[in-house]
């Protein structure tokens, strides 16, 4: 009787301990990074193959002051960001600022100008999702995604990022998304093992085509070396 009962707390104490772990290890929920206003732009300028900007963004209830400048670079995509917080009147909090440098490669050649010339008649309607996947919501981390992923123009790609950001901060979408939607036109040439293609179209948030990015976009790549 003894051992019974020795066995039955031994019992009692292991299923405790494993009501109080389990409890323990649940994992709470993933916090949404939420945009409160779209981006307040203070400086801007967009060529093909760079962006700079300084512009106010709200994520998660603080307000950023970030200084971007991303350039093209030996089919790198440079981005060189300052970021400060500010307080409610904009005062700069000088100890959050922080500095930050990335060199992304882009995937794609787009120096398909000798293709453009030759093709530029066999166009054909298209439609395309391009799949992508951002770690940040700022204008320069998105901007990299868009030329790293899609071989966009820099300056492109920048008002594109600017358009998804303020479409999140207006809730017509409900977060960056992990794609966005191109209709428009395509020409593919292939040549000695390459893989030449021309866009020009319209680029939206999603298959709906409610939310429009940026009207007008034209740009070449390639595949294969």
């Amino acid at each position: 009787m003894k051992k019974i009962k020795k066995i039955m707390s031994m019992v009692l104490v292991i299923a405790t301990l494993f009501t109080t772990f389990s409890q323990t290890v649940q994992a709470s929920p993933v916090k949404m990074n939420t945009i409160s206003n779209g981006i307040e732009m203070v400086e801007k300028n967009f060529t093909e193959t760079s962006i700079y900007a300084k512009y106010y963004l709200t994520v998660n209830g603080k307000t950023m002051l970030y200084t971007e400048y991303g350039e093209i670079e030996n089919n790198n995509f440079v981005l060189d960001t300052t970021s400060v917080e500010v307080d409610k009147d904009k005062k700069e909090i000088s100890s959050t600022e922080q500095t930050e440098h990335v060199v992304t490669p882009i995937l794609l050649y787009n120096n398909t100008e000798s293709f453009i010339s030759l093709y530029a008649y066999n166009y054909k309607a298209h439609t395309e999702t391009f799949n992508l996947k951002f770690d940040k919501w700022t204008l320069g981390a998105v901007t990299t995604v868009l030329v790293a992923t899609i071989g966009l123009a820099a300056g492109d790609a920048g008002v594109i990022a600017g358009a998804l950001i303020d479409s999140v901060a207006d809730g017509l979408i409900p977060n960056i998304p992990d794609s966005i939607y191109f209709d428009g036109e395509r020409c593919v040439s292939h040549s000695s093992g390459k893989i030449y293609y021309r866009y020009r179209g319209d680029f939206y948030s999603d298959s709906s085509e409610k939310v429009l990015l940026k009207k007008n976009v034209s740009w070449s790549r390639r595949w294969g070396h």
